[in-house]
């Protein structure tokens, strides 16, 4: 027999060569960590085929492959299968042919060393993904949302190891419950996709000369990094934080969510940077005001045009940060730098603040402080007093739609859920913010704690495990007075031209034109199928141009790869024309 260590080697280089794993893996610090223990038991379980864990034998002493067949029974219908856990792996061995593709959650050295000792892995034809983290750290499962990106999740199943699970009961139902939240979460991403995808190329085709002119972010954290950062978000308990944030304003540099910029710069409290990334029309109202020339506003490409031409108007800078949109990195010809998203602008500024701070070179702890950050329904209310959206609900008023009930409406939009509150109470919280109160506390495990003190000085909502819960007087004891940092100059970049875009786009729409009336033909004959796949063929064939008209037609796409749909081929061919046709309008527009 070949030695076990070689061995090891080896069939982690053959998985490798054919599947991928997730994060961060080393097949020599997995191998050091085992114990002259674990490495006797595997090598009994090799030879004998009776793989032990916790004194407890994983798999059938008699009759592995069939125990396998057993639980198989269960994922017939299955296309892509999350396993949490396999124990050895009999169970890939068995699996129906139409499951294509596997997301094991591994949690343990000696596990996933039996795993890779055993071999199973090679008689499975379809494609593996491997997780291997801690199931204490259950929020790092985050990072599986890529693989379920084009998933079908009506055809996606979990599916737990019965030894593994009875030995770490706790952790791996929490595991579970985990993986189901992630799928709602998905289904809620995928919501907003087909909701504003057509939206975003719009908005990044249009903001595309503000761009040419703007600060990358990349540039803004090569300035030296302030002490304190406080982020202000537009929570109903803002309004308490106004005196604290006036009387201690030289103490640190302020971030604010867009949202909250008027009612602050209302209460003279200017903010040093806005952030905003929402590319609704509606949000425009937010820079609709003289005052948004004393900030500096950090925006996504996507952000809603209006609020970057009010911006160009007042003479005021522009930071720019990567969108991963197709639209975007086609225009760049320069890293911008990346920010975390967690939904909200608040965590784009959060991951801001999070990135600079890091950069210090100063032995003193930076301060990362939270204001406005609620989470949750503080006061019966969804927003700040003097929020600009609140000012649209008051001017629409009349005694039929009053504020009272605009807030019931946000409050009842989603299932009311209930949490524990920054001064001891329960809070009134919904599925979408609790989003919110997850990533934040996700973020924990991201922060350098002997660089930085993450502080939530929010006044009333939703407690924050990890944080220290403060006032901001107390969260800015000790501070000294905070310089306002210098902006880099604009990076000057050369934008592609979109004359052969332009052109590509127009062939596109022509070819989609001509399958859509074929398509509708009640009884084609040979000749226009050999059309229609000819000019599916060039379609195919038009690289970016055909890319980008699909992302302005996910709804009907992922219709059909996600959600199993039986989609006519008309209606396919109508939406990709309709889309070619937009994306063509918007490339004209701009060039």
């Amino acid at each position: 027999m070949k030695d076990l260590k070689s061995l090891f080697f080896e069939n982690v280089a053959d998985f490798l060569s054919r599947h991928s794993i997730l994060g961060e893996f080393s097949k020599e610090k997995l191998w050091e960590s085992l114990s002259s223990l674990d490495i006797s038991s595997l090598e009994l379980g090799l030879k004998s085929g009776s793989w032990a864990f916790k004194g407890k034998f994983l798999h059938s002493q008699r009759n592995p492959q069939r125990e396998a067949e057993r639980s198989a029974r269960e994922f017939s219908s299955a296309e892509s299968i999350i396993a949490l856990s396999l124990g050895a792996g009999y169970f890939l061995e068995v699996l129906d042919k139409r499951v294509k593709s596997v997301l094991l959650i591994e949690s343990d050295t000696y596990l996933l060393a039996a795993f890779f000792l055993n071999g199973s892995f090679k008689k499975f034809s379809g494609k593996i993904t491997l997780f291997f983290n801690s199931l204490e750290r259950f929020d790092a499962l985050e990072e599986i949302l890529p693989w379920l990106q084009g998933k079908n999740l009506k055809r996606t199943q979990i599916y737990y190891h019965t030894i593994v699970h009875e030995l770490n009961k706790a952790q791996l139902t929490r595991a579970y419950e985990r993986v189901t939240q992630l799928f709602e979460k998905r289904s809620v991403n995928q919501a907003t996709i087909i909701k504003f995808q057509a939206l975003w190329n719009k908005n990044i085709f249009l903001n595309r000369l503000a761009m040419q002119d703007g600060i990358t972010l990349s540039s803004l954290l090569t300035k030296p990094a302030p002490e304190v950062i406080v982020v202000a978000g537009a929570g109903p308990s803002l309004s308490y934080s106004f005196s604290e944030l006036k009387k201690y304003r030289d103490s640190f540099i302020l971030f604010a969510a867009d949202t909250a910029f008027i009612p602050l710069a209302k209460t003279g409290v200017f903010a040093d940077f806005v952030f905003s990334a929402d590319p609704q029309w509606v949000n425009h109202y937010f820079a609709q005001t003289s005052l948004a020339a004393r900030a500096t506003w950090v925006v996504d490409p996507v952000v809603c045009p209006p609020i970057l031409r009010q911006i160009k108007r007042l003479g005021t800078r522009t930071v720019f940060w990567n969108n991963v949109f197709l639209a975007d990195s086609y225009f760049r010809t320069m890293d911008r730098g990346d920010v975390a998203h967690g939904g909200s602008v608040s965590t784009n500024a959060f991951d801001v603040a999070r990135q600079w701070l890091s950069l210090r070179s100063e032995k003193n702890l930076a301060r990362l402080i939270l204001v406005g950050q609620d989470l949750s329904f503080s006061n019966r209310q969804a927003h700040v007093k003097g929020a600009v959206l609140e000012e649209q609900v008051f001017i629409r008023n009349n005694r039929l739609q009053g504020f009272e009930r605009h807030n019931w409406r946000q409050m009842m939009a989603m299932r009311t859920e209930w949490r524990r509150g920054i001064q001891g109470d329960m809070v009134r919280t919904n599925g979408k913010l609790l989003m919110f109160c997850d990533w934040f506390e996700m973020q924990v495990q991201n922060i350098d704690k002997e660089k930085i003190r993450l502080i939530n000085a929010t006044h009333a909502g939703a407690f924050l495990k990890g944080y220290e819960h403060l006032s901001l007087g107390a969260a800015l004891k000790g501070v000294n007075p905070s310089p306002k940092p210098t902006l880099p100059n604009p990076e000057k970049s050369l934008l592609k031209p979109l004359s052969s875009l332009w052109e590509d786009l127009r062939k596109a729409e022509r070819l989609l034109k001509d399958n859509l009336n074929l398509a509708a033909k009640k009884n084609p004959t040979a000749t226009d199928l050999s059309l229609l796949n000819k000019n599916d063929e060039k379609f195919r064939a038009l690289g970016f141009a055909k890319d980008i008209i699909s992302l302005n037609a996910q709804a009907i796409i992922l219709k059909i790869t996600e959600e199993g749909a039986d989609v006519d081929a008309v209606e396919f061919y109508r939406a990709m024309a309709r889309a070619a046709r937009a994306v063509a309008h918007w490339v004209k527009k701009v060039s």
